[in-house]
């Protein structure tokens, strides 16, 4: 299953992320965090393929954990959200290894859904289909 973690102190945002994208991709399977606390704690146990990262969490830097994870979990794909599209931003969000970053104001649903399709195209999942993990890959008949 293909997973993906939401870690942002807005509940309506996160449930309004969250109900997007499972109506456009049931198979997902995805999970919250409010704080940088239970997001590192959820990326530990749930090992997500994903995460959604605000960039302004409570008590720490929404980049700070992301470079945290980078070093431990080099593979999850990134995704910082931030209200703020900053040129610094930019250059943090490079720097730390991060694959992308949305303004969320600037931002629609179907804008994500598009993110989430590259990404799945980009990891030769088949968006209708579904995750299919390393250990069974899709036979491609040609």
């Amino acid at each position: 299953m293909f997973k993906i973690l939401i870690v942002d102190p807005n509940n309506p945002f996160r449930q309004s992320l969250k109900e997007i994208l499972m109506h456009r991709f049931p198979f997902l399977d995805i999970q919250e965090a409010s704080d940088g606390t239970e997001g590192m704690d959820k990326v530990n146990k749930f090992d997500p393929n994903v995460i959604f990262l605000e960039i302004h969490l409570p008590a720490q830097s929404g980049l700070d954990l992301a470079r945290r994870i980078k070093f431990d979990h080099p593979d999850i794909i990134i995704v910082i959200l931030t209200s703020y599209d900053l040129p610094e931003y930019q250059t943090a969000v490079e720097e730390s290894g991060v694959e992308h970053l949305i303004p969320k104001d600037e931002w629609t649903g179907m804008d994500m859904i598009d993110l989430v399709q590259l990404i799945l195209s980009d990891l030769d999942i088949d968006g209708h289909e579904g995750y299919r993990d390393e250990k069974h890959p899709h036979e491609h008949s040609s």
